[in-house]
């Protein structure tokens, strides 16, 4: 795809997020599905009609100049946007970010769905971005075996692989161990088999502690590569070991163990093995975030809960993570200084009329969330029913 390429991680989106544009920033999101093989595919048909909506609603448009930029930059933007339409181009996920003032134009592929979506308004739309932070976030894969440790990682979709630990073991020394070539013939077969097992033993004990040698630079990856899960698949008594060495980090992340030997497997047939425990993970890792700022607001310590508290945090810049409820509808208002709060509540020395109707304060906290660099995570549904009460909205705080 065309235009500057943006990399799915924070830094980026908290670039786009800063991105701001009186006219408006063009964002277009579409879901490739390769299972329509249609000439017109429900997806491409879906944001065609937003763009088509955002094309009207340019033209009713009172301010003569703005309609003008913007008819002039859809036309314009035509080719990129049939690039993000085009069913043969890769990756599964599709975005571009085009402020109407401008000329630059940003684009995104992820190998996961995003939405199927066309939307003007003064910054980047990022739910979906959002949503593709928290669920397609990075995770490892530790495919332990008796030659060692594959490491895989996943991210939005890709799995590829990072490296290889390999067992090596010199058994020359140990030919005593291994049965004689005559052992059947001289009579002694239990002897024999007695000492294949004393070898066999003693290869199981040199592997058991060179897995329990590579705990520092497992730890090492996984804090690199910024994972907050890791499964481990092998041999039950192998993957204890990598696990208690997972554990004992101080880093705080999810350890998955699958009794699945997948050393035979390429890395996205790993994936695709390992995908449904480790979104199940992620599930409670959300619903375990939102318990926490739940029980941090109760007890009066650093978290808040409902809109006017979260808001006032983030007023006073004290939201270090944002955990909401993406599929709820929160209005609001705009004071003139730009700052936002919840229906009924006003700044100092404000009149109600001097407050600007704000209809997605959801959206808006993303922005605050991401411009601020405070983590942001959207809620599926039975972690977001922790905050039902608290309107689907709470934080975990600085300060």
């Amino acid at each position: 795809m065309g235009g500057m390429s943006v990399i799915m991680d924070p830094t980026s989106v908290r670039d786009l997020a800063a991105m701001d544009d009186e006219m408006g920033v063009l964002t277009v999101y579409a879901t490739a599905d390769p299972r329509d093989k249609s000439a017109s595919p429900a997806w491409r048909l879906a944001v065609g009609n937003a763009l088509g909506a955002v094309r009207n609603g340019a033209a009713d448009d009172g301010d003569k100049e703005r309609r003008a930029a913007v008819l002039e930059r859809l036309d314009r933007l035509q080719p990129e946007i049939e690039t993000v339409l085009d069913a043969g181009e890769s990756g599964v996920g599709r975005a571009l970010f085009a402020p109407v003032s401008r000329d630059e134009v940003h684009t995104l592929t992820v190998q996961m769905p995003l939405d199927d979506c066309a939307v003007l308004q003064r910054r980047p739309y990022l739910r979906p971005l959002a949503g593709a932070l928290t669920f397609g976030a990075p995770a490892g894969v530790l495919a332990v075996s008796h030659e060692g440790v594959r490491v895989i990682d996943l991210r939005f979709g890709v799995a590829r692989e990072v490296t290889r630990l390999a067992f090596e073991l010199d058994t020359d020394d140990w030919r005593s161990m291994r049965a004689p070539a005559s052992a059947a013939q001289t009579g002694t077969p239990s002897r024999a088999a007695g000492q294949v097992d004393r070898f066999d033993r003693r290869v199981e004990d040199h592997l058991q502690r060179y897995l329990s040698s590579l705990r520092p630079r497992i730890t090492e990856i996984a804090d690199e590569q910024g994972w907050e899960s890791v499964a481990v698949t092998g041999d039950r008594r192998l993957i204890d070991v990598v696990r208690r060495g997972l554990e004992s980090s101080p880093s705080r992340r999810d350890v998955v163990l699958l009794d699945r030997v997948a050393e035979s497997l390429s890395a996205p047939e790993v994936a695709a093995l390992v995908r449904p425990e480790l979104d199940e993970a992620r599930r409670r890792r959300c619903r375990a975030l939102a318990e926490q700022a739940r029980e941090a607001a109760l007890a009066g310590g650093l978290g808040t809960t409902g809109l006017s508290d979260t808001l006032g945090a983030f007023r006073e810049h004290r939201v270090a993570h944002l955990v909401l409820d993406g599929t709820r509808e929160l209005r609001g208002q705009r004071a003139p200084d730009g700052r936002y709060y919840p229906h009924g509540e006003l700044p100092p020395g404000e009149s109600p009329a001097a407050m600007a109707e704000e209809p997605d304060l959801g959206e808006r906290m993303i922005e605050l969330g991401f411009t601020s660099g405070a983590e942001v995570t959207l809620l599926p549904p039975e972690a977001a029913a922790v905050l039902a009460e608290e309107d689907g909205v709470a934080a975990l705080l600085r300060w």
